[in-house]
């Protein structure tokens, strides 16, 4: 960007940043007037961020779950989620692997679909949703609470947020000016903060607020941790690809672009992004493909297929043009993986501890 457009750009910010300020006052105002209520016989664990999405929260939630189910055998776990923009979320719902996208969310689906022994609970309204589709009596029994860290009305028993080190905070702002969700100060309610998609480019990034957040740091063990990225055919083309349209709508789009270039250098040759859940339409998915210059590939992420597969038209155009789907797999991976795991080991081994007490 040019230097009178940055100038004119930050001067904006400024003028409308009473908006900004109104939001963390409301914030602040819902956050103090709710009571956390404690969800019973489970040890609740929240998984959140920081800022708007788009910090690999998907791939770690499943990361975490994996990692305790080899220390805990014997515990029962369950994801509960908002569900956002699905068609359930305000009278809630369990999650079937076999649901439609539309009807309980892209993500929730996918954690079912990935880890098919985990109960899958959305609702809007978390608590109540809970507390209604829950099946596990057992005491044995960890909740993830996704997307965790603003939701106030829900006790938990350990907090931890995930930090892009792409943009950790942003321009700055909070909603509506800028991505963060609430001012960085309010880092120092987790317990646990883990940077994601940690590279040589971005550890300045990282180096910067935490000199800038000490305070609020201070004593909060962090970890470091990238995703690494792999390929899946799904729909094999008539021609070898050459070629790939990557058509994805996710949190933030351009780091899903960058892995794709990084795994495909330069045959990934354009990309459409849609809005971050978009609920995907037969028509707007057959424009693309039609678009398309022979022997093109479409690239899509795990997250947007749970809900293409479902579109029989788009999938029928598909199979009768012969173009491919690649999907981008993400995996997380931890540094100092040990220390991490022992960490949350610890916590849930006291629960487990109190428990056997009673």
């Amino acid at each position: 960007m040019k230097p009178f457009l940055k100038r004119i750009v930050r001067i904006a910010l400024w003028v409308f940043s009473p908006l900004s300020f109104l939001y963390q006052i409301l914030f602040l105002i819902d956050r103090f007037r709710s009571k956390p209520t404690r969800l019973q016989l489970c040890y609740v664990i929240s998984v959140g961020n920081l800022t708007l999405g788009g910090t690999g929260k998907t791939p770690f939630v499943q990361f975490l779950i994996t990692t305790l189910k080899k220390q805990f055998p014997e515990f029962h776990f369950t994801i509960l989620s908002r569900g956002y923009k699905a068609r359930f979320s305000n009278e809630g719902t369990i999650v079937n692997s076999d649901a439609m996208a539309t009807d309980v969310g892209d993500e929730p689906l996918l954690h079912k679909q990935k880890l098919s022994e985990v109960q899958v609970i959305i609702g809007k309204d978390r608590i109540r949703s809970y507390k209604k589709f829950n099946q596990i009596s057992s005491r044995k029994h960890i909740v993830i609470l996704d997307d965790g860290f603003q939701h106030h009305k829900l006790y938990r028993d350990l907090d931890i947020v995930l930090i892009d080190a792409n943009r950790p905070i942003g321009n700055g702002f909070t909603l509506p000016l800028g991505i963060l969700r609430e001012r960085p100060s309010a880092l120092s309610r987790a317990d646990l903060i883990v940077y994601t998609k940690l590279n040589e480019n971005n550890m300045r990034n990282i180096s910067a607020l935490e000199t800038k957040e000490r305070k609020s740091l201070k004593d909060i063990p962090t970890f470091r941790s990238k995703l690494n990225v792999s390929l899946r055919t799904v729909e094999i083309p008539k021609k070898s690809s050459e070629k790939y349209h990557l058509i994805t709508g996710v949190g933030n789009p351009i780091s899903v672009l960058e892995s794709a270039n990084e795994i495909l250098g330069d045959k990934v040759v354009s990309s459409h992004f849609f809005a971050d859940h978009h609920e995907y339409t037969d028509s707007e998915l057959i424009y693309q493909i039609k678009c398309l210059s022979e022997g093109t590939t479409l690239l899509t992420t795990e997250k947007d297929w749970v809900k293409w597969k479902f579109l029989d038209h788009f999938m029928n155009q598909i199979r009768f043009l012969g173009v491919g789907i690649t999907l981008l797999q993400i995996e997380f991976e931890l540094e100092n993986f040990s220390a991490f795991e022992s960490l949350i080991c610890s916590h849930v081994s006291n629960y487990a501890k109190e428990i056997a007490t009673v």
